[in-house]
Order: structure tokens, then sequence, then C-alpha cells
């Protein structure tokens, strides 16, 4: 199955920063809904202890209990008023702690009241909306009368004010519960419960602060736009310093090739400039010493022939017949040797710009010109035209020392061409005893012989395969050698396609 991203350092390096802000993102949202709670809960507690101040202040303007419940039901934020000879408010909430410090230390008067209490919840049993299904164990109050009709201005004493029905959910307006208990006191409804003197208590019921917390969707909305615009902005910034190494990578790949080396443009951030201006300098030198290399061994090669041919006309003037001709067999095996030798060390040293070469025409004249000096050779081309970026004569050089082996230990060479993708495979096969496998590998080095009598006629100088590998090496290629099962061996070139 096909992998749905590149295994690169590109797309590694934007699903890590798109995993750190999705990450980001959720604890951004968790520490939001957190400090938007607190700050809810903390602003709630203030508008409570506002609320209940002020029915307290307007309690201590009233001369008794009764004129304060009429007061009371005239409040806007007044869901219930009842007159009762206890507390429905508990003394030890918090808010009401905090209404009774404030109070004391306001310094107000506070007339005929005897003493208040404040608190979020209420000592009696649960209470039922009008509007609303009674909860489990809920109770109406024995002195609740059916709510007036809309418009009809407060309820009397000891009534409920009519509720707005609930909303899309069902949900009270007055707070964050939901559930079977919807009709108990939500958030936002308190108990202030003032005493009288004769131990008359007004208890009132009130709403103070919002149903609900701020909205966190906005909140969400504005920071996913925003992690996405940083994602993108990483992107770029994740390519910015990707390209660079893209470049160097493709340098890298054509010096190992053996293709001229065009400095690179030095850009991206400063570490990866000293990296490309490293290996500028780097491929500089490298080529540089590989041309002295090559002009020292093409000098050497140039000198050898003078001696030889000083020696080959000192041989010719030998006058027995069986001299002469020992000794040009050992000039004429020293050439070959000399001339062998001189192409193993210069066949990777090329620095001049390849040519796109159709790889087909290339060996098909290969395998032709072998056919006209009787060699047994066969080829079949492939169906489609494959080009290649070569050195012309290097890569036939190395393809005629593989046919020539095949020929020498096999008997003849089979040849044909295929597509794989974006290389070619030039197949060669004999039918010959095949190599051992422990000897795969060391044929291609330089002086291994399989044949073991050292007899050039027969098997070489043990350079030809050590030469072939050097120049598909320098072309960006590879040389795999395997024994077929019905028999023989099959030598297999492969070597990257070009655009035409």
């Amino acid at each position: 199955m096909k992998r749905l991203f590149a295994d690169t350092l590109l797309t590694r390096s934007i699903l890590i920063v798109v995993a750190a802000l999705i990450i980001a993102q959720l604890l951004a949202v968790v520490a939001f809904k957190l400090i938007a709670q607190n700050v809810f809960i903390a602003m709630q507690e203030k508008a409570q202890v506002e609320a209940a101040l002020e029915i307290v202040t307007l309690a201590s303007a009233q001369p008794d209990a009764a004129a304060f419940s009429e007061a009371a039901e005239a409040q806007a934020n007044v869901v219930f008023v009842r007159q009762d000879d206890r507390s429905l408010a508990r003394a030890d909430d918090g808010v009401g702690a905090d209404v009774q410090s404030q109070w004391a230390a306001s310094g107000r008067d506070a007339g005929q009241i005897v003493s208040f209490n404040v608190s979020r919840g209420h000592s009696g049993p649960p209470m039922n909306f009008p509007g609303f299904p009674p909860g489990p164990g809920s109770a109406t109050p024995s002195d609740a009368r059916p709510p007036p009709a809309p418009g009809m201005g407060p309820s009397e004493k000891g009534e409920f004010r009519k509720l707005p029905p609930p909303g899309e959910e069902g949900r009270l307006p007055f707070g964050f519960g939901r559930g079977e208990n919807n009709g108990r006191f939500p958030s936002r409804l308190m108990n202030v419960s003032v005493e009288y003197p004769g131990g008359q208590w007004v208890n009132v019921l009130m709403t103070a602060g919002a149903d609900r917390g701020p909205p966190i969707q906005p909140f969400i909305f504005v920071l996913s736009i925003s992690l996405l615009a940083v994602a993108i902005a990483a992107g770029f910034a994740a390519r910015w310093i990707y390209r660079p190494l893209e470049e160097l990578a493709r340098a890298s790949s054509a010096l190992g090739r053996g293709e001229k080396h065009t400095p690179l443009p030095v850009s991206g951030p400063r570490d990866l400039r000293k990296v490309m201006q490293a290996f500028n300098t780097m491929a500089t030198r490298l080529e540089g010493t590989l041309q002295s290399q090559k002009d020292v061994l093409v000098a050497i090669g140039h000198d050898l022939r003078t001696p030889l041919t000083a020696l080959r006309i000192r041989a010719a003037m030998i006058e027995d017949d069986a001299e002469r001709e020992k000794m040009e067999r050992a000039l004429d095996e020293l050439q070959s040797l000399t001339e062998a030798a001189l192409q193993a060390g210069t066949s990777s040293l090329r620095t001049d710009e390849k040519l796109l070469t159709d790889i087909g025409a290339l060996v098909e004249s290969l395998s032709e010109d072998l056919q006209d000096i009787g060699q047994p050779v066969t080829f079949t081309d492939s169906a489609d035209r494959m080009v290649v970026r070569a050195w012309p004569e290097d890569l036939t050089r190395a393809l005629r020392n593989i046919m020539m082996n095949a020929i020498r230990y096999g008997e003849r060479a089979r040849v044909q061409l295929e597509e794989r993708g974006n290389e070619c495979a030039i197949i060669i096969d004999d039918d010959g005893p095949g190599i051992p496998e422990a000897q795969m590998q060391a044929v291609f080095e330089p002086l291994v012989r399989l044949e073991k009598s050292r007899n050039t006629e027969t098997g070489g100088h043990g350079l030809g395969l050590h030469i072939s590998r050097n120049i598909i090496l320098a072309h960006g290629g590879r040389i795999e050698l395997s024994n077929r099962p019905e028999g023989g061996c099959r030598a297999t070139v492969i070597l990257p396609r070009s655009e035409v």
C-alpha cells in the first residue's frame, strides 16, 4: 500500500509542527475553560454579594416584615417572597459570610433588622417552579397560589413569579444544572432571609448574575484560525529550510555519479549555509585531486610507451625466431597490462559533461560489432526508447568487458534491455558454470581471476570487471551478479534514466 506521506525531512517537520499545534490548541482550550470558569464563578459571587447587600439595605429601610415583603416583591430580580417563622437560607454559606463581613464593614444602620442570612441554597424542601415539571421529592409551598397571567404585575405574597418557558433543550433559564434535579435552586438563584423583631423572617428568593459563563466557541474559532495561520507559516518556514537540503542532496548524488560539480547557491539558515560552503569547497578540491591523478596516470602511460617502443625495436633485431617471438609476446602482454592498469586508474576520474545517450542504440551497435568479428552475441531490444546520461566510449568499454567475460567463460552472451521505472537494466546471460556465491563480490576486485592458470589467453589480467564496475559507478549505476537456476551467470547493469 502506498504511503500517504513521503518520508522526507520536510514532511516530518510539518507533521511535528501540526501535532505540536494541535496539542497546544487542546491545552489552550482546557486552560481557557478552567480560567473562564473560575473567573465566571468569581464574577457570579461578586454579583450575588452586591445583590444581597442591596436587598439587606432595602430591608433596613423598612419598619416591619410586611413592608419589606411588599418592597421586595417590587424588585425585578425577586422571584419569590415568603414570611415564615424560620430562615430558609443557610448560615454557613461562603457568599453569606462575604455579605455579613461587607455589611459590618460598611457601618450602615440596620434599622429594624435583628439578623439576616444569605446563601445559595435553603434549609427547606426542594421547590418547584410553575411551568416546569416537579423534580423528585419536590414540594410546593402550602400558601402558593396559581401564578398570575402574564402582564398582571408582581405576584402576591407567598407566590412564585411566572418563569419564562424552558429553552430548546428544556433547560431552566437560571442555571447550569440539568437532569432530574432541574427544579432545585440553579446557580444564579440565592436566598436572603431577614429577621425582624418577634421572630418574623422574610425569605426572599432572588436572582443575581448570569445564568451561564462566557461562550467558549468564539475563542476556539479565533484560536483555530490563529493556529492554522501559524501552521501555514511553519510549513513555509520548513520549506525554506528544506529546499537547500534538497539541492545539497541532488548535488551530492551528481558528484557521486561523477558529474561535473556546479557550485551550489549558498542560502538558508546560517548553519546550513556553512554546510553548503564546506560542500562546495570539498567538491572543488575533490575534482582538482581527481584531475591531477588523471593527468599523472596519462603522463605515466605516455612515458611508458617510449621504452616499450624501444624494446620492440630491439626485439625485432633478434635473429633467433623463437627468442624474437617469445620477446614480442612478453612485450605485448606488458603493453596490454599497462593499458588495462591505466584504464582501471582513469575509468572513474572523468569530470567532463556527460551526453544524452540512447542506451538501446549503444548496446545494439556494440552487439553488432562483436557479431561482426565472430563473437556469439544476441541482443533483444526494449519496446521503449531509453535515454541515459553517459560517456559513450567509457560505457561501451564497460559493457564490452562484461560481454567478453561472458563469452570467455560462458560460451556466449545473450543481451536484453529492460525498463524498470526510473532505471534501465542491461541483462547479460551466459551458459557457463556460474560463479561461486562466496566470490560474487571478489571478482570485482583488481587482479582477481577465477581462472587460476594466470594465462592471459584464457583468463585475461583480472581487471576487466573492476574497470567495468568503476565506469558504471561513475555513471550513477550499479552492477549485480547472480547465478541463473537453469545454469549460467547473469550480469545486470542498472543505470538511471534521463528525461529527453
